[in-house]
């Protein structure tokens, strides 16, 4: 890391305003630590205090060191801590000595200072290159070229203002150029007003002709955090179903520029939502050309540094900023359909005789025309209506008359949305015959103990199940819970012991079997003696995340021999794993790992029977499942009503809750349910000013919340 300062050094001006701007630029960090600020930037390192205060904030590592030195000595074994430690984080100190610190040697000190800058603040090794770079980007119709003269008129800044917080500065391409001093001015105190940057230099110093380029450069370099977060406030309402919480690791795989790519230039990248993670320099490599040649976005990195992370945040948010001003090339012409989502059970299944029903939601899909043929078994088309919901929402419904398989094509601008063509499996009417049954319930069971059967009744057409129990003097009542789409459970507890006879029916008509002898025996099971000591599956009142692990302990001392054994039934009705860890003196720990939110239910038997109170329920919420969009989201003019959408189909149980705050606190939210767990929301923004949307599954952000809007007055100069 080379140091940029060869001008001659002498106490003028030049040297002044470098001064002034460094030593802001470190009481700036100094604050934020807490620690005593500093007068002379020449002076106040001499003890060395001041300046391992300053590395111990910046680079987040506790020092040890004299913190009131009385002697020369103890002065410049701080300095040598804090040399060593600069050299240990890669910074070349070769021409410096603690002799040149503790004498105040005017070249040197800011050499060290701006150091600090760019390993610190800057992050790039080539600090002028690089933040020239971003700044081009960022503000490409100020076209800058320099450090110095671009920036002495003011339109510069106010251009950089005016993209931080949209309509601040509007009109700033036509400001009176002979007005500097003003225009920096009015755009130094925006900037520290509205976005917290201090201004660490004075309006006339950047206004001179002979400024101190490296004195703009630290200034204009501390409006990065801002603009790097507007960029990720970006990629996030792009992209609402992946996870983006930064500019460098979430990128290094290449699958959120594949995702990113995707959105902005449909179908140009196939079978994007199938790339390996394992392939991380090879899916960034195809994404740079994809992106050149989609959107006309230059490389400007390596796809070795890329995939590495051999390059700094700044480098990669420069890249990504491109995407914002990228255009799709003529050679890839827009497939909106890509943007589409349908959802519902009329895609997948329907009942003869009955509205099949599924919702098409095109928010973001742009402008186009929904499509939507259904052809039956015999390939005769069927009539389809349609419901617009608002928000380009659509609900769609066809009546199916005969059963078995429909063909669904779900179009939008003449092509097939994802997953269309649709398959849905109509049944026919109600048959008995075709109920499968299973479980120890069928045939034993016990007094006081709950016993259970299993029915899969999904092609068995149309229909309801019913179950009672006769041949004892009490009956007992048959509970029937349908767990998965045509899978019911039914559990009865039988109060004595004999002969009982089970009916079960299928809409009224016996399943094949039905009625079933179950013999009630006195002696218990086995599994009664289990007994369940501790875990977070006992927990039921407690609603889960997704991906916890959720723990039993089970204790088998006093049943005897035998195999325990444990299977969930996930949200969907699909099997899932329990692992069973064996422990010591017959006890063991049952580890459920979620991946979904809904309900799980785990069975664990002992010997093929239940142990008490199984099947324990475990409730899990997943908010990464759960995104929102819309344009209320994102930045707008008062009085435009915030409409925006949050979708919860996935996110299992849990409560979601919206709000939203303004100038004024908060701001009513209306809410009303879509289909599909679709929620739209709307508020109406009465003031201007920065608005906070908090939206929370289970007192959790979703993906993206917070989300950090600015609200503008309507005026003559944006053009509303």
């Amino acid at each position: 890391m080379s140091v940029l300062i060869d001008h001659e050094l002498e106490r003028g001006r030049f040297v002044e305003i470098q001064e002034m701007t460094f030593t802001r630029w470190c009481n700036n960090n100094l604050s934020e630590k807490g620690s005593p600020l500093i007068d002379d930037i020449f002076s106040d390192f001499e003890s060395g205090v001041q300046l391992l205060s300053l590395l111990e904030y910046l680079s987040g590592i506790q020092l040890k060191y004299h913190k009131t030195p009385k002697t020369n000595t103890q002065k410049l074994e701080n300095l040598s801590i804090a040399m060593d430690f600069m050299t240990s984080e890669g910074m070349r100190l070769s021409s410096m000595s603690t002799e040149d610190i503790m004498g105040g040697n005017v070249k040197l000190i800011l050499g060290l200072v701006w150091m600090l800058i760019q390993k610190y603040h800057i992050q790039a090794e080539d600090a002028k290159r690089s933040m020239l770079d971003w700044i081009q980007v960022v503000i490409p119709e100020a076209n800058v070229k320099n450090f110095t003269t671009d920036w002495n008129d003011g339109r510069v800044l106010s251009a950089l203002v005016n993209t931080c917080l949209p309509g601040t500065i509007p009109n700033w391409n036509v400001l009176d150029s002979n007005s500097d001093v003003d225009n920096i001015t009015t755009a130094m105190q925006i900037a520290e007003e509205e976005l917290a940057i201090p201004a660490l230099l004075a309006p006339d110093d950047m206004a001179n002709r002979e400024v101190d380029e490296l004195s703009i450069l630290t200034y204009i370099s501390c409006f990065n955090p801002v603009l790097m977060q507007n960029l990720l406030y970006w990629l996030r309402s792009k992209l609402p179903h992946r996870s983006i919480d930064n500019l460098t690791l979430d990128w290094a795989n290449g699958i959120n520029l594949a995702h990113l790519i995707e959105t902005l230039a449909p179908g140009s990248w196939d079978n994007f939502d199938q790339i390996s993670p394992e392939e991380g320099e090879a899916n960034v490599g195809k994404g740079l050309k994809l992106a050149y040649d989609a959107l006309g976005v230059s490389p400007r990195l390596k796809q070795e540094d890329f995939a590495k992370l051999d390059v700094g945040e700044l480098q990669i948010a420069t890249y990504l900023w491109q995407f914002r001003n990228g255009k799709v090339t003529p050679s890839y012409a827009e497939n909106n359909s890509q943007r589409c989502i349908a959802s519902g059970l009329g895609l997948t299944r329907g009942t003869s005789g009955e509205p099949s029903k599924f919702t098409v939601h095109a928010g973001n899909a742009g402008a186009g025309r929904l499509e939507v043929a259904v052809s039956d078994p015999n390939g005769e088309p069927i009539e389809v209506l349609f419901e617009e919901l608002g928000l380009s929402e659509y609900n769609v419904t066809y009546v199916p008359q005969v059963y078995g398989d429909y063909i669904i094509s779900v179009l939008w601008a003449d092509q097939h949305v994802p997953g269309s063509p649709f398959k849905a499996v109509v049944l026919g009417p109600p048959d008995a015959a075709k109920c499968v049954l299973s479980g120890e319930g069928l045939h034993i069971a016990r007094p006081g103990w709950p016993a259970e059967f299993l029915v899969n009744a999904q092609t068995a057409g149309v229909g309801h199940l019913s179950a009672n129990i006769q041949g004892a003097n009490t009956a007992p009542l048959v509970e029937i819970e349908e767990y998965a789409e045509g899978k019911f459970r039914s559990t009865f507890t039988a109060k004595e012991s004999g002969d009982h006879d089970l009916f079960v029916y299928w809409c009224n008509e016996p399943v094949p079997g039905s009625p079933f002898l179950v013999h009630v025996e006195d002696a218990l099971p086995p599994s009664a003696m289990i007994k369940t000591t501790g875990g977070r599956m006992l927990l039921t009142e407690t609603v889960h995340r997704a991906g916890d692990s959720i723990d039993l302990d089970v204790d088998t001392k006093d049943a005897g021999d035998g195999q325990l054994a444990a299977v969930a039934i996930g949200p969907k009705g699909d099997a899932v794993p329990v692992e069973i860890i064996s422990n010591r003196n017959r006890t063991f720990t049952l580890k459920l790992l979620t991946s979904k939110g809904g309900r799980y239910l785990v069975n664990v038997y002992f010997n093929g029977s239940h142990i008490p109170n199984s099947p324990f329920k475990v409730r899990v919420c997943n908010p990464e499942a759960i995104w929102a969009e819309g344009p209320g989201l994102m930045d707008s003019y008062v009085d435009d009503l915030g409409d925006f959408q949050v979708f919860t189909r996935d996110a299992g149980h849990g409560t979601l809750s919206v709000r939203v705050n303004g100038p004024k606190d908060k701001f009513r939210v209306d809410m009303w349910k879509g289909a599909d767990r679709t929620v739209n929301c709307r508020y109406n923004p009465e003031v201007p000013g920065k608005y906070t949307i908090n939206i929370k599954w289970e007192d959790e952000h979703i993906r993206g919340s917070p989300f950090m809007i600015t609200v503008r007055k309507k005026s003559k100069e944006n053009g509303i």
